[in-house]
């Protein structure tokens, strides 16, 4: 069981132009892999992702139940790398494992 849940969306598009979209509704791609399953294009809300990093005792460090279809329901996760522009802070790019 993982400290905190996030809701997500399973994406079958991806590239560059496909992120950029998401990112201008307010979603952020991510990616969920791990050792011996394949890789799961997701896309997550980025007010969410940003609340529960907050309001997260351990930050980036934190367990992740997620929530949504049935490939993704119950897998327990900790983000491996979160990229923020520079100037606006905004997400840019989410990979998790």
């Amino acid at each position: 069981m993982g400290d905190q849940s996030l809701a997500v969306e399973v994406r079958s598009d991806t590239g560059k132009g496909v992120a950029r979209k998401l990112r201008a509704v307010g979603r952020i791609p991510a990616v969920l892999y791990g050792h011996g399953n394949a890789s799961v294009s997701l896309s997550i809300q980025a007010k969410d992702l940003d609340t529960l990093l907050k309001t997260s005792h351990a930050g980036l460090n934190t367990l992740i139940d997620l929530e949504g279809d049935s490939a993704v329901a119950g897998k327990v996760v900790l983000i491996k790398e979160l990229q923020r522009h520079s100037v606006c802070l905004l997400y840019t790019t989410d990979a998790a494992d």
